[in-house]
């Protein structure tokens, strides 16, 4: 689809282009979207790591910010870009806004704040939210406050990464055959592999740049690789097993009451909030929250004509049937 959007080549600034899902996204303008973004740039606070380097030796230019004069900075490390990608994590609120408002001094023509994850408009935990999505939620007002129709700003809601999701953190306990969920196992979620997220910021950034599509182009659209239950995914495991003769292949399927998990984790929210967001997306995942049968899929990839989009059954047997074990 890509190359009948646009004969035109971009610049593509990415912040956060050494981290987890950094790597697949600058990888994948550097390869896959190379003919369309001839030019990649790479911005962080450390341009000295080993990362760096080897981002270098695939042909990234580095740039490097000073978070003490952090807009200034971003100004400078922007220019000659029309995309801005932050897939930068746990950064500080401050220096996120910093990043939007350097490229809005560039003249940057289309931005992705950092989401990758969950749908946060739809959540329900008024006092006890988690500051990760808070923090999402205040420099999304930030910035389409100042934006003012300048550039075009595309929130990109992706729900789990496949890489990361079927683990004991999420109660998928392979190695003890036991699954748990909160509420009912066939409540849906979506799961997005880390390439396919690439694949579909690339994409974006083509249709948002193209005067005949960018019409088309959300402000806030939702991609899912797959979109899967617990149960889906306990027989998908199950099968995988099976065929690849993995012993013993039968996973028990345990449930735990939505309501006293979401009472006891609101409590505890309340009186001394957690790190990161995990008990947060199971009860969303629950309450059906997780669930992006509505996406955007067809505008990224119509038809998977572009690339398939791998599902969770790919990712089990590319772990040999024991995903996190």
């Amino acid at each position: 689809m890509s190359a009948k959007i646009s004969s035109a080549q971009y610049t593509v600034a990415i912040v956060g282009a050494t981290g987890n899902l950094g790597k697949e996204v600058a990888n994948q303008f550097l390869t896959n979207y190379r003919l369309f973004f001839p030019r990649v740039i790479a911005v962080g606070r450390d341009i000295s790591t080993p990362e760096a380097r080897q981002l270098v030796e695939q042909g990234v230019e580095l740039r490097s910010v000073d978070p003490a004069n952090a807009t200034e900075s971003f100004t400078k490390a922007f220019e000659g870009a029309d995309v801005v990608i932050n897939v930068s994590a746990h950064a500080p609120l401050e220096y996120i806004n910093a990043l939007f408002r350097g490229a809005l001094n560039n003249g940057v023509k289309v931005y992705f704040p950092s989401e990758y994850g969950s749908d946060h408009r739809l959540h329900n935990f008024e006092g006890w939210d988690a500051e990760v999505w808070e923090a999402k939620h205040k420099h999304a007002v930030e910035a389409r406050s100042l934006a003012q129709g300048k550039l075009k700003i595309i929130a990109l809601y992706t729900g789990l990464f496949m890489e990361g999701t079927i683990g004991p953190w999420f109660g998928f306990d392979t190695a003890n055959r036991v699954y748990t969920c909160i509420g009912s196992p066939d409540k849906k979620t979506a799961i997005t592999g880390k390439v396919d997220i690439a694949r579909a910021l690339a994409e974006l950034s083509l249709l948002a740049l193209s005067p005949g599509t960018a019409a088309q182009v959300p402000d806030e659209a939702r991609i899912a690789g797959d979109n899967v239950s617990y149960r889906d995914i306990r027989d998908i495991v199950q099968r995988v097993r099976g065929a690849l003769g993995v012993q013993p292949a039968e996973i028990a399927l345990e449930e735990v009451e939505l309501a006293p998990f979401r009472e006891k984790v609101r409590t505890g929210e309340l009186q001394e909030p957690h790190y990161g967001p995990l008990h947060h997306i199971r009860i969303l995942i629950a309450e059906g929250r997780h669930d992006f049968t509505e996406n955007n899929n067809e505008l990224v990839n119509p038809g998977q004509k572009a690339w398939k989009w791998k599902t969770v059954e790919d990712y089990v047997r590319e772990v040999g049937g024991k995903p996190h074990c």
